[in-house]
């Protein structure tokens, strides 16, 4: 409920409003509260109100017009801080002070005042009425950007989008192909699954696997070989059977698809799964699986990150402090933990994060921020980086107990700067179509009578390489047979063979040999040869009179068929029925 201003002077005590009376023009001493009250209130809300707004500085002026012009007449201090870098002075020291006084009250007290005890600061409505006649507007909030960075020793640029659009088909492909196992519990890869994964990154990881010198060093890890099977399984694409990965139908349907819509598809599930919460990647802050609501949930942080992504300018360059900054000021806000005291570096009492300092926004919110944008937004291609190595990067939790052996908070401090693509304004629903650039392809294929295709001039992708090995067997290097038995098996899994056939004829100048023309239509006739029915279940009679008798009576013959003297067959969905069906006839059955 909006506050007005004798109702906020009238909280102060005399002193304060004494306080508040010197910074008045012209005005007279009292010395009564109802006197203070009623002075300072008839010259803010009269003619002297312009003669005490000239009495701020610079600053002070910008908090004021911050205050008067937000819809609520609210103060924030983080946000303005966020906004300025800077926070306006409202206590200035007294001429004669001692150890345990506070300062004086500025002038600025006289505008923005508290608003109860947890309702944090405003302007009076009546006061901010007037304020609003004469006082502009502050400037609107922009997000600075920047066309390039300057590049200092050790900084990485890393253009991600062209390495997302040919990494979602591979990753695709190498779960089809190879044994990726994820944790049953966690769903999330073992060290022989990211060693595999890390392999088939088109780039590389971003850090490379650094061995430790000591077991107390910390390591940076995989990234987007981490990243990669929790954003399939999110997306559905690939699912757990047991511990190992496996395509699933909506995986094969997108080894077809356009790779742009793939990712997209993928950060749209991801923004709402519930399969991970990316501050556990926060591997020096324990407790986050304490009893208790101690952590938020994931779905609003991820929508807030990605409204401040969608204010980024596409192809400009922002640095993570000034993204992270305009978080603020915008009030683009989220819960990290409902309970911080539950967290902790090293030790459970010393070392919580619920003491002052070891809580704020750098330390929860902007570390959430990192792990998104570094691990998940940069992986599908959205933001293009720019980073370092972690180490002494930021140094902003050095007073926190049980830091002190740390080089980083987290493996992603090393994040500079990031830019959005297009690619990411695509996904994030900024542009409605997107192109990808093409890029041509060098490699010449050689697709001889005898069902051998060899490479004559350049040198195959990593993920053409891994659609050779779907359709044939490798004889030699840069060589491979088509082979019935894998084309079949693709065939079964909902592969095309129209896929391998635009392959081989986009690299070949001349048409396809008679054979190989052969081999590809009868795969594709062959492939279609059998289908799987519904699962049915082998019943077992006591002998063959009683099966003659079941599989002939008019209420059990349309749901079962002779499988046997003694055997009938029924299908599982039809199971239930049959059985009653049964007892009518007044016969039993046992598992």
């Amino acid at each position: 409920m909006p506050i007005m201003l004798k109702e906020a002077l009238a909280r102060l005590t005399v002193p304060q409003l004494k306080e508040l009376l010197d910074h008045v023009p012209d005005a007279k001493a009292a010395t009564r509260k109802d006197d203070l009250v009623e002075r300072i209130a008839s010259a803010l809300l009269g003619p002297e109100l312009m003669a005490a707004w000239l009495g701020l500085d610079e600053v002070q002026r910008a908090a004021v017009a911050e205050a008067a012009h937000d819809p609520l007449g609210e103060y924030s201090a983080q946000r303005f801080q966020a906004k300025y870098q800077k926070q306006p002075v409202f206590q200035v020291a007294k001429a004669r002070s001692h150890g345990y006084s506070s300062g004086k009250k500025s002038a600025l007290c006289l505008f923005i005042h508290s608003a109860g005890s947890a309702e944090g600061y405003c302007v009076p409505a009546d006061l901010g009425q007037r304020l609003r006649e004469f006082v502009p507007p502050p400037a609107p909030l922009q997000l600075a950007s920047f066309e390039t960075l300057p590049v200092q020793d050790g900084w990485v640029e890393r253009l991600t989008e062209r390495e997302a659009l040919q990494e979602v088909g591979i990753m695709l492909r190498t779960i089809e192909q190879a044994r990726i196992q994820v944790s049953e519990k966690t769903a999330q890869p073992g060290a022989a699954a990211l060693r595999v994964l890390s392999e088939k990154l088109v780039g590389g990881d971003f850090y490379p696997v650094a061995e430790k010198r000591d077991p107390w060093d910390q390591e940076i890890g995989p990234i987007k070989a981490f990243a990669w099977p929790m954003l399939l399984q999110a997306g559905g694409l690939v699912a757990r059977t047991g511990s190992r990965l496996a395509l699933g139908p909506a995986g094969v349907k997108a080894l077809g698809a356009p790779a742009q819509e793939v990712l997209r598809g993928l950060w749209r599930k991801w923004v709402k799964s519930t399969l991970l919460d990316e501050f556990s990647r926060m591997d020096e802050i324990k407790g986050q699986n304490s009893k208790g609501r101690v952590m938020g949930a994931v779905a609003p942080r991820r929508a807030v990150v990605e409204e401040a992504l969608r204010e980024c300018p596409v192809g400009r360059w922002v640095t993570l402090d000034d993204f992270s900054r305009f978080m603020q000021a915008s009030d683009l806000g989220f819960v990290v933990a409902h309970d911080p005291w539950q967290l902790y570096l090293c030790e459970r009492r010393y070392g919580s994060l619920g003491y002052d300092g070891s809580h704020g926004w750098n330390i929860l919110q902007e570390r959430y921020i990192l792990v998104l944008l570094f691990e998940y937004a940069a992986t599908l291609g959205m933001v293009d980086l720019c980073y370092q190595d972690p180490k002494d990067c930021r140094n902003d939790f050095r007073g926190m107990w049980g830091a002190d052996e740390l080089g980083f908070l987290s493996r992603y401090d090393g994040l500079v700067g990031l830019r959005l693509s297009a690619l990411g304004a695509y996904v994030l629903g900024m542009t409605t179509a997107y192109a990808p650039v093409v890029r041509p392809s060098d490699v010449a294929l050689s697709v001889l009578p005898s069902l051998q295709v060899s490479v004559l001039r350049g040198s195959l992708s990593t993920e053409e390489g891994l659609l050779l090995n779907q359709w044939a067997e490798p004889v030699q290097p840069g060589s491979w047979r088509l082979d019935r038995q894998k084309a079949l098996l693709a065939l079964e899994t909902g592969h095309g063979i129209a896929e391998l056939r635009r392959f081989l004829e986009s690299h070949d100048d001349v048409p396809l040999p008679e054979p190989v023309e052969s081999f590809l239509l009868q795969c594709e006739h062959d492939g279609r040869a059998l289908k799987l029915g519904a699962s049915a279940v082998l019943i077992e009679c006591r002998d063959p009179q009683t099966a003659e008798r079941v599989a002939s009576h008019p209420e059990t013959r349309a749901l079962c068929l002779r499988a046997g003297p003694s055997t009938l067959v029924v299908r599982t969905d039809q199971l239930d029925k049959f059985h009653q069906r049964v007892r009518l006839l007044g016969l039993g059955m046992r598992p």
